[in-house]
């Protein structure tokens, strides 16, 4: 082990292989701060350059796309609440809330340093203690997923928004939109009114655009119609002062507390960084410092969310170099990295290419110091956009999102639903409801439908499997103890408003 260590030093401190780092993550602040255009898109254009590049260069430059991405999407998610990423959806929450205080410099240096330690922290993990990880993630099974799932969209639903109910209706919204589509066991059609393009599902892209960038666009414009609102320009001038010593100390704890968490999120094969993101943040609301202040633009609040969803670029690679799984989308596509140079990720691969598999862990945790200098370049380019004139900026936005929405399939039906879901989500925002449940319960759902009925199946159709198994029968008390906490709050709050 340890000479394959040495042996991988010498491969990680080369030119080439800087640059390849650098490339990728410049790539991915690209992709990921431009809504609709995710570190996914970047992956799959420059999975086939690859084949032209050394094994260590080409792989190390894909998995810098996704160091960037992770950071370049709260960019857009803070300045504008336009994220750029799903995963930067939860950062919006307070960033956008810090930025509109003029406070924008701190929120995205936080993101930044949590960005950066929750990568880290997944990386190192990864280096280490990759073969126990992938242990623990191979006993998720049907129950545990459907028991995980769950409990998640009750979590997020009861704390993201004004409202539990709310948000229970917004997530419940959700999991019906992703019932659209052909049946996964019998392949009939569900609710997609005879349109072909609907068969495989709601297309992602255009709703996410739609949901998040239209609505706030048109949330934006009618703010600044009726003169309700502070311009972006007036705050950004406001304060912005740097990011102090003692800010960034505070949020050590929250920094390791959410790395940890989106580590084991993204170590579970179908989970994502999306649901890192939210579980930190949920948690950080819960027990943290500042969370008084959560929802109402805290910096433990960006911090929170950075670092769960960073956490799970280093995280997804565990099930993949270990077992051969790829855990998401992300994942799949550097497996085809790593298939393209003939190498076959599984329990042998550390018997076979060990010396190149510690030079790829390696050059992980070197990029994540790259990503921190190029951050603060991007970060003082990006802050010059708020400078823009609304009349200019959201024609533009608009154009992108629109040719966007176009491109991914060439079907004029994808902007339709872009701008239906545009209307949908300023109705939503306008009467208290948030997307955000909706959101994560459509990219939930048909897990969680599949985890359910294939459960169901194993067992002969009896439920009791989801509490004879340890893990499944942890989160589904869990999932009842956050149905009473619900219950209950809204019954004191209801006492309270008779009182007054």
């Amino acid at each position: 082990m340890y000479a394959q260590l040495g042996d991988a030093v010498f491969l990680v401190f080369t030119l080439k292989n800087l640059i390849g780092a650098t490339i990728g993550i410049v790539v991915g602040f690209i992709f990921g701060a431009i809504p609709g255009l995710t570190g996914n898109v970047a992956l799959g254009l420059l999975v086939p350059f690859t084949f032209y590049m050394d094994p260590l260069v080409g792989i190390v430059t894909l998995l810098g796309i996704g160091k960037g991405t992770s950071f370049g999407g709260s960019v857009p998610a803070i300045l504008f609440n336009m994220p750029g990423t799903p995963q930067a959806t939860a950062t919006a929450i307070d960033g956008h809330l810090l930025t509109q205080k003029g406070r924008s410099k701190k929120a995205l240096h936080m993101a930044l340093y949590s960005s950066v330690g929750g990568d880290l922290l997944s990386d190192l993990c990864l280096l280490a203690i990759a073969p126990p990880l992938a242990m623990v993630a191979l006993k998720i099974g049907p129950p545990e997923y459907a028991a995980i799932i769950m409990f998640s969209l009750l979590i997020i639903s009861a704390f993201v928004g004004s409202s539990p109910t709310k948000g229970l209706i917004s997530a419940g919204f959700g999991l019906l939109l992703g019932t659209v589509g052909l049946d996964l066991f019998t392949a009939s059609d569900r609710l997609t009114f005879n349109i072909l393009r609907l068969e495989d599902g709601l297309p992602l892209i255009p709703m996410l655009m739609g949901l998040l960038v239209l609505s706030e666009i048109f949330l934006q414009v009618r703010r600044s119609y009726l003169g309700s609102e502070k311009t972006l320009i007036e705050a950004a001038t406001q304060e912005n002062k740097k990011l102090s010593w003692k800010e960034l100390k505070q949020a050590f704890p929250t920094i390791f507390r959410s790395g940890a968490l989106g580590t084991f999120v993204g170590a579970t094969p179908g989970l994502g960084a999306t649901l890192g993101a939210f579980l930190a943040y949920n948690v950080s609301k819960r027990i943290g410092r500042d969370r008084e202040n959560f929802g109402k633009g805290s910096l433990l609040g960006v911090a929170s969310s950075e670092a769960g969803n960073s956490a799970g670029t280093g995280a997804n690679l565990i099930p993949l170099v270990t077992l051969g799984i790829p855990g998401n989308v992300e994942a799949a596509l550097i497996l085809g990295a790593f298939m393209i140079h003939g190498i076959t990720p599984g329990p042998f691969i550390m018997e076979k290419q060990g010396t190149l598999l510690y030079a790829i862990f390696l050059s992980l945790i070197l990029a994540n110091f790259l990503l921190l200098a190029l951050g603060f370049a991007f970060i003082r380019v990006s802050r010059s956009i708020l400078h823009l004139d609304r009349s200019v900026l959201f024609p533009i936005i608009l154009l992108m999102t629109t040719v966007g929405a176009y491109s991914i399939s060439k079907e004029f039906i994808d902007v339709g639903i872009m701008y239906l879901f545009g209307i949908l989500g300023y109705l939503m925002r306008r009467f208290g409801f948030t997307p955000i449940p909706m959101i994560i319960a459509f990219l939930l759902g048909p897990l969680l439908e599949n985890g359910v009925r294939l459960s169901l199946r194993l067992s002969g159709g009896d439920p009791s499997i989801f509490f004879s198994r340890p893990i499944s029968l942890v989160f589904a008390l869990f999932s009842l103890a956050t149905i009473a906490w619900m219950f209950f709050a809204a019954l004191k709050k209801r006492r309270l408003r008779k009182a007054v």
